[in-house]
């Protein structure tokens, strides 16, 4: 059988969890978990707590948690926990998710579309507790009748492997454009991978399209057809056209074609090989579609909303831990859905077949942590191997052609903390 890279992922963060060094650069003071020994919630169970996918009431978790690690020892109560995650940074999250980034790149095969890393990025709305200083840190979305604390997620999603490379969550306010060249820096000290970023309509400008050349990474961005009107020839469904700023000048190309709806669609890219055609861009631009799946598997698979603080620190903390679970979820899908599709190579069916994501993350839960305390690897394959027979035998069918709309309708905020379900 071949290695599992889920369970390298396992071992690159038991390895990082277990780290002197990874510790004292996580702790808010030098004085924090001095002595772990005594204390209920040292640094590591802290950690592996906000790691079991808390999305139910948080008492219920902490019981649940330590009657499952702990064998009921000791309880913690919800204002232990506050006390204890107060001393991790969390920074210590945005580590574990770019550790695993990183090692993923860097250690395995990875896909490709054409010799580039495909990504798209795009932002979000998150909602958060209607807090004022959660509305003070984060800002706030006005409707007719209500103003309601919100947070904007950003995030550079890698389409073919299904992995979130970096993600930033800042005020519902921000600029999106200034986000993704924030983001794109983030991208830059980790080392570009040829990269082909994809880029809806709300992104487009000259500054923008100059930064993207300066920075060296390739890119396909949809504009509103009004845009550059001026510069376009209406005859030429593939053209070239220049872009000036301060005397410089930059050649991109303009593609036009129209889509299955009747609309009109209009992209701008510095890819300028002939073997991609109109239709190639066409059939490139619709892979965009992978992040707004993301986004909803996010929200409502994963449940990234659910924030189990009230404080700025505690919506990073699991706004980062929910960026790896969603990528150790990643690791998992990817291995059951070449283990379903090996089932089926002789057979002709009607639809392919894909692991059940929602069943997925449910499985995960307290499996993941189980998994991490694990020392003996002959026990973690067991345990994987388990957990494998358990999710494969939850797989659905694809069915292309579905659509998630985002709706940008400001409503009550569903995910406050006092409404959360105990089971």
């Amino acid at each position: 059988m071949e290695k599992s890279k889920f369970l390298e992922a396992v071992e690159v963060i038991q390895t990082l969890l277990d780290d002197f060094i990874f510790k004292c650069d996580s702790r808010v003071k030098s004085t924090y978990f001095t002595r772990e020994g005594n204390n209920k919630l040292n640094f590591k169970s802290t950690m592996l707590f906000m790691l079991n996918f808390v999305r139910k009431s948080l008492q219920f978790e902490l019981d649940h948690f330590f009657e499952m690690f702990k064998n009921g020892e000791f309880a913690i109560s919800k204002q232990g926990f506050s006390a204890a995650r107060r001393k991790i940074k969390p920074e210590a999250f945005i580590k574990l998710h770019d550790t695993i980034v990183e090692w993923f790149y860097n250690k395995n095969d990875y896909k490709t579309f054409m010799g580039y890393r495909l990504c798209a990025i795009d932002a979000s709305i998150l909602e958060i507790n209607n807090s004022k200083r959660l509305k003070d840190a984060y800002n706030s979305a006005k409707g007719t009748s209500v103003e309601l604390a919100r947070a904007m997620a950003s995030t550079i999603y890698d389409i073919e492997n299904n992995m979130i490379v970096k993600a930033k969550i800042t005020k519902c306010t921000a600029a999106e454009r200034d986000v993704a060249k924030q983001l794109i820096e983030m991208l830059k000290e980790n080392g570009l991978k040829n990269d082909l970023l994809l880029f809806d309509r709300g992104y487009p400008s000259i500054d923008f399209f100059f930064y993207l050349v300066s920075v060296g990474v390739k890119f396909v961005i949809r504009i509103p057809k009004i845009n550059y009107k001026k510069m376009i020839v209406p005859s030429l469904p593939d053209q070239f056209i220049t872009f000036e700023k301060k005397k410089e000048k930059i050649q991109l190309r303009m593609l036009r074609f129209e889509l299955d709806s009747g609309e009109e669609e209009v992209l701008i890219t510095n890819l300028m090989d002939d073997s991609m055609d109109v239709q190639s861009f066409k059939s490139l631009y619709f892979k965009r579609w992978g992040i707004e799946t993301k986004y909803d598997e996010l929200k409502n698979k994963l449940q990234i909303q659910k924030f189990t603080g009230d404080t700025p620190a505690s919506v990073e903390q699991d706004f980062y831990a929910s960026m790896f679970l969603s990528n150790m979820a990643s690791l998992v899908k990817q291995e059951a859905d070449e283990m379903i599709a090996k089932e089926y190579e002789h057979e002709k069916l009607k639809h392919e077949y894909t692991v059940n994501t929602n069943i997925l993350i449910g499985k995960l839960k307290d499996k993941l942590v189980q998994i991490l305390l694990e020392k003996s690897q002959t026990m973690r394959i067991t345990m994987y191997e388990k957990l494998m027979k358990e999710i494969i035998r939850n797989r659905s069918p694809k069915r292309p052609g579905r659509r998630y709309i985002r709706r940008d309708s400001l409503k009550a905020n569903k995910n406050c903390l006092n409404q959360r379900p105990c089971i």
